[in-house]
C-alpha cells in the first residue's frame, strides 16, 4: 500500500512540475510575443531578445546546460508556431492560403541559411549558441507574424482571413 501511495505521490508531483514547465513556457513566449507587438510603442528589439533569452540568460553560453536550454526554448517555439500557423491556416481564404504556401516553402531555406551566417559571424563565442538563438528568433518572429494576422494587425498579402 505505501508503494501505491509513494507512486500515486511522484505521479502528481511530476504532474505538476511538467505543468508548471509548460505554463512557464506560455508565459515567457506570451510576453515575447506581447513585447514585439508593441515595438515602437513601450518597447525595443532589445527589450523583446532579453525576454526571449531570459530563460537561459544564468547559463554560460555555449556550456552544454546553455545548449540544453537553449534547445528546448526552440522546442516551445516550434510547438507554438505550429499551433498558431494551424490556426492561421483554418482562417485563411484560398488566395491567402496560396500565397502563405509560397512563403512557407522558402522559410526553412531561409532561416538555415540566415543563422548558418549569425552562427558562423559569432563561431569564437559558440557557433552552436549562435545558431540556435537565431533559430528561436526566427521562430518567434514568424509566430509574432501569423498572430498579428490573425488579430487583424498585419498588413501583409497573405494575410487574408476567411469570415468567421
Amino acid at each position: 500500500m505505501t508503494s501505491r501511495l509513494f507512486s500515486w505521490v511522484l505521479l502528481v508531483i511530476s504532474a505538476i512540475i511538467f505543468a508548471t514547465t509548460v505554463a512557464r513556457a506560455e508565459t515567457t513566449q506570451d510576453t515575447v510575443l506581447g513585447c514585439f507587438a508593441d515595438i515602437g510603442a513601450s518597447s525595443d528589439w532589445n527589450q523583446c531578445l532579453n525576454t526571449m533569452f531570459a530563460p537561459c540568460a544564468d547559463d554560460e553560453v555555449g556550456s552544454e546546460a546553455h545548449l540544453m536550454c537553449l534547445t528546448s526554448q526552440r522546442n516551445d517555439w516550434q510547438t507554438t508556431k505550429f499551433a498558431t500557423e494551424t490556426a492561421l491556416l483554418d482562417r485563411l481564404s484560398e488566395p491567402g492560403l496560396e500565397e502563405l504556401s509560397g512563403l512557407m516553402l522558402a522559410w526553412p531555406k531561409f532561416v538555415k541559411d540566415k543563422c548558418a551566417a549569425v552562427a558562423e559571424s559569432r563561431a569564437g563565442i559558440s557557433y552552436d549558441a549562435a545558431s540556435l538563438g537565431c533559430e528561436i528568433s526566427e521562430l518567434a518572429l514568424l509566430t509574432n507574424e501569423m498572430s498579428a494576422c490573425l488579430d487583424g494587425r498585419s498588413n501583409e498579402d497573405y494575410c487574408q482571413l476567411t469570415p468567421e
